[in-house]
């Protein structure tokens, strides 16, 4: 292991974000005339949210349930596919990575079992909709990659999970179809939210979950120090535990 590759790596963990704060909370914990302890206490929390060990251990409740292989046989109605996110002004493919996972798979499943493909999200930036960046995506994949004779939809007012599941229920009934099965496509860590919200408006859920952030490869001792991906997944756990924990004293179960 050359001493440039070692020192890139000090420096990516010790110098950039989150590592130099997590430095200068320790350093304010002994040199600080107050506040001492709460320096340290931050330097800790910020070490252990940034610790990729940890952020695995976030993560592992909400993704593991749903990763396994999809049993495209299933009878169902049609495949949902949420929103999550887009680039405006993107030169291609303007989706998140996030939400452009979730457009593929979905799209693939779509093309193995004939069903029609519904995309629900809006978002707040109403000059560029995520439905917009959906469309733009899709096509391209469409006439760059032969996927045709796909039928696709769009719901294009929801701007949360919440109004996700009402929305497409609107979609459904405007059908005639009271009681749906669909393939629910979005991240793995996000499932088990959106599991509960389409289940509490009525639909059976197959759930397709894609986008996995945790790995099986076998961790280093790199992986003790803190960095900016790790502190992305604890953020993406944290958000999740918050919004079940908004679903639970919203009395929806």
């Amino acid at each position: 292991m050359s001493t440039i590759y070692i020192v890139s790596k000090l420096f990516t963990y010790l110098v950039l974000p989150p590592g130099i704060f997590i430095v200068m909370f320790l350093l304010a914990s002994l040199y600080a005339k107050k506040f001492k302890a709460i320096f340290f206490l931050f330097a800790i929390g910020f070490y252990l949210l940034s610790n990729s060990y940890v952020a695995d251990w976030l993560l592992k409740p909400l993704e593991k349930p749903y990763n396994h292989k999809l049993d495209i046989n299933k009878k169902a109605d049609a495949i949902i596919v949420l929103g999550g996110g887009s680039v405006a002004g993107s030169a291609n493919l303007p989706l998140a990575n996030d939400a452009y996972k979730r457009a593929i798979w979905g799209l693939m499943i779509a093309k193995q079992t004939n069903l029609p493909l519904y995309f629900s999200g809006a978002g707040t930036y109403k000059q560029y909709t995520e439905a917009e960046a959906f469309m733009d995506s899709i096509n391209e994949v469409k006439n760059n990659l032969g996927v045709d004779n796909i039928s696709l939809h769009v719901e294009t007012k929801s701007l949360d999970t919440y109004q996700n599941a009402k929305f497409s229920k609107q979609m459904f009934l405007s059908k005639g179809i009271e009681k749906p099965t669909i393939y629910l496509v979005t991240s793995a860590y996000h499932m088990k939210r959106s599991i509960k919200l389409y289940k509490h408006f009525g639909f059976n859920i197959i759930p397709a979950a894609t986008g996995f952030k945790i790995s099986n490869k076998p961790k280093t001792y790199w992986s003790y120090l803190p960095n900016i991906w790790a502190f992305n997944k604890s953020y993406t756990a944290l958000h999740e535990y918050a919004g079940l924990l908004s679903l639970k004293l919203r009395g929806i179960k």
